[in-house]
């Protein structure tokens, strides 16, 4: 088995702290060795992230090193209105499309794609860039496992089961600024402490029932499991 490493930018602290603390054990024991690089500052607390911003750590990253992949884990919730895809799912919508979150996020990921591809072609950014667009926020995952969930938050089980009944699954809980999420566990607990109350929930539910309940998610870990293959 041959060591991987990924460098995965991540959006905010909850997500890098996600990427380092749940995700990277599981991932080593697979020999992919995964480090969570935070766009922005430090004290930097997530949100409104830019693409030009974003490519610039993207390209940067690919640049460095020619051995590593370099992802993302960035929030649809998040990206700003000119991120590459964004217009054309928007303008799925108006029409009257009905677009599932995977169907979302497969728009915005090629889109992403092809531009830092344009931009960073001879850094093997074709082979080397593996674009994912959190549907829709970090706080989804959490809803993989409604007992846990209800638990940690100290609510009945059936108010996480509702809003799973209601959305169809943990990546299709939507994006309106009242109903993304993290607003709704906001909702539920008083003050929901985003990075450690996210990690200690994440640890609970764990990242197989993650993926077995999240596909989209699941699929990204699949294509940098699938990097192992690669001659």
């Amino acid at each position: 088995m041959r060591r991987i490493e990924v460098v995965i930018i991540a959006e905010g602290p909850a997500e890098q702290t996600f990427v380092r603390d749940i995700l990277a054990p599981n991932m080593a024991m697979k020999g992919i060795f995964l480090h969570a690089s935070l766009i922005g500052k430090s004290g930097h607390k997530g949100g409104d992230i830019r693409f030009e911003r974003a490519k610039s750590y993207i390209g940067n990253f690919l640049k460095q090193r020619p051995d590593i992949y370099v992802s993302t884990m960035l929030d649809y919730f998040r990206i700003d209105s000119d991120w590459p895809g964004k217009e054309q799912v928007s303008r799925q919508v108006k029409s009257g499309a009905v677009l599932s979150a995977a169907k979302k996020a497969e728009l915005l990921e090629e889109a992403t794609r092809q531009k830092v591809v344009e931009s960073f072609g001879g850094n093997n950014a074709n082979r080397r860039f593996i674009p994912y667009i959190s549907m829709h926020e970090f706080e989804a995952l959490l809803f993989s496992n409604p007992v846990v969930l209800a638990k940690e938050l100290s609510v009945d089980p059936k108010i996480i089961q509702k809003i799973l009944a209601e959305c169809g699954s943990p990546e299709e809980i939507n994006d309106r600024p009242e109903t993304a999420p993290s607003k709704r566990i906001a909702v539920l607990t008083n003050g929901y402490r985003k990075i450690a109350m996210g990690k200690t929930i994440a640890e609970s539910i764990g990242i197989p029932v993650m993926r077995r309940n999240c596909p989209h998610f699941d699929q990204w870990l699949t294509t940098i499991e699938q990097l192992q293959k690669e001659p």
